[in-house]
Formats: C-alpha cells, structure tokens, sequence
C-alpha cells in the first residue's frame, strides 16, 4: 500500500492515528493552496493524502532518474551529456 493510501486510511473516522506518521506543515502559494484543494475535492481525498501522493511520486521519479545516470555512468560513459538522458527517458516510457 502507498503512503498516500494509508493516509487516506488513516484519515477515516474509526481509524486510529498512527504514530508512524511524521505531522509536516507547508507554505503553499495561495494559488497553489487553491489548485491543490480544488484536485483533493475532485478526487475524493483529503489534501495531505494528496500531497503525500505527490510527493511519493515526485521522490520515486527524481530517485529514478539518479539510478539511470549511475547506470549510464558505470556502462563505460565518463560524462554523461543530457541527450543520453532524454534517450534513457524515451526507453522507459510504455509503449502501446
């Protein structure tokens, strides 16, 4: 289960809090603030479910893309030009 599942979860009324969760506030631009109320409405969660989910996602694909430059580093490449980042990329997008 994700975190922003287990979030959403934990956010039930019979839930209990659990203690492995870490409280973190943010400082959102008021349009951000907005956009971000108005997507957590829209699809039924609760915006620190949201964000949570957005920030897995965010740290995931930033993790992501660190392992694929390590990869191109170790396969014989001393530097690493951005085209060969975009190429990487490009090959791991879901083709139909």
């Amino acid at each position: 289960m994700v975190i922003a599942e287990r979030i959403a979860e934990r956010s039930k009324p019979s839930q209990v809090l659990c203690s492995s969760y870490m409280r973190l506030t943010v400082h959102l631009p008021d349009d951000l603030a907005r956009l971000l109320r108005q997507a957590a409405e829209n699809e039924g969660k609760s915006m620190s479910a949201l964000t949570a989910e957005a920030l897995e996602a965010y740290l995931k694909e930033r993790r992501r893309k660190a392992l694929g430059l390590k990869v191109l580093e170790r396969a014989g490449k001393v530097r690493v030009v951005e085209e060969a980042h975009r190429l990487l990329e490009e090959g791991r997008r879901d083709r139909p």
